[in-house]
């Protein structure tokens, strides 16, 4: 298995995180990247490794790929990853990184808080099951 891959760090109690990884495992075939839910050991492994607050993925999405990609940043790297018509997404790269993140900073405020009985790896939808725990990260995704 290929452990270069990039990991997603996300919220497992936000709906809207949530609702994001679904979208990403669905549009994501080749499986270029993991996830890992910021509540769970893999997702606080990550963002010690990327030498952030333990709290920042509260609010804030995270993509790790040796370097930390976040907010806007994170949905950037997300889309680079992705193929054809996805990809286009990336050349909001062009808007500068203050504006897109005010964005960023705007919606996730607004975000829908979900109950999880586990947000360390989130809530995939009955259909997505099985490819949500194929994509959980692991520590040795980290290295």
């Amino acid at each position: 298995m290929d452990r270069s891959r990039p990991i997603v760090v996300f919220d497992g109690q936000c709906g809207l995180c949530n609702g994001f990884v679904a979208w990403l495992i669905r549009h994501d075939a080749a499986g270029q990247f993991v996830i890992a839910g910021s509540a769970g050991y893999v997702g606080k492994a990550v963002v010690a490794r990327a030498g952030l607050e333990p709290d920042i993925t509260a609010s804030t999405l995270l993509v790790w790929n040796g370097t930390a990609n976040l907010r806007s940043n994170a949905v950037v790297a997300v889309a680079r990853g992705l193929p054809f018509p996805w990809r286009m997404a990336a050349a909001m790269r062009i808007v500068p990184v203050a504006w897109r993140d005010a964005l960023y900073r705007f919606v996730a405020r607004r975000r829908p808080r979900i109950d999880v009985e586990d947000p360390a790896c989130g809530v995939p939808p009955p259909d997505l099951v099985k490819q949500w725990r194929e994509r959980l990260a692991t520590l040795e995704d980290i290295a």
